[in-house]
């Protein structure tokens, strides 16, 4: 796992910079779209309440490897990380981030799952609270994001 964290990084990085981004969720009714990478981890917001706890996060990436895994044995081989990938891209093209068997087991597990989610909502909980709202989100926006030039005004 320790010769791909550039990868890692960089797919959640492209994730995050493409907008308008439509809401991924293979198992259940989309979302209206909402603010980009942001809304990756708001479908795990099971109570609707417009923030994401990281025990909601949990519940939901375990649920949905649990639909992914359609054979049943506690880990996704080579066929169903197809299957989940080909959704990913289907639905957001570009800004999809794909399932990667990180250390070349021939399948993926839970951890190698749940790794670029988590990734994301580590990003975005920046008070360290374990819970991501969608002002964390607009604040790590505003130090990633370069200012807009001004209209108008002399250049």
């Amino acid at each position: 796992m320790r010769s791909h964290p550039i990868v890692l990084l960089s797919a959640i990085a492209l994730a995050g910079c493409s907008t308008p981004a439509r809401h991924w969720t293979p198992f259940e009714p989309a979302r209206p779209e909402k603010h980009g990478s942001f809304e990756f981890l708001l479908r795990y917001d099971s109570n609707n309440d417009g923030k994401i706890t990281r025990a909601e996060l949990e519940a939901g990436l375990r649920q949905d490897f649990r639909q992914a895994d359609t054979n049943h044995d506690g880990r996704l081989d080579p066929d169903e990380v197809l299957a989940v990938n080909q959704r990913r891209i289907k639905i957001d093209q570009s800004i999809a981030i794909p399932l990667i068997d990180w250390n070349h087991d021939d399948y993926v597990d839970f951890a190698e799952f749940a790794a670029p989610m988590r990734s994301l909502f580590e990003q975005y909980d920046a008070d360290e609270d374990g819970v991501v709202t969608l002002q964390e989100m607009h604040v790590r926006l505003e130090h990633v994001a370069p200012p807009k030039p001004s209209q108008g005004g002399s250049h």
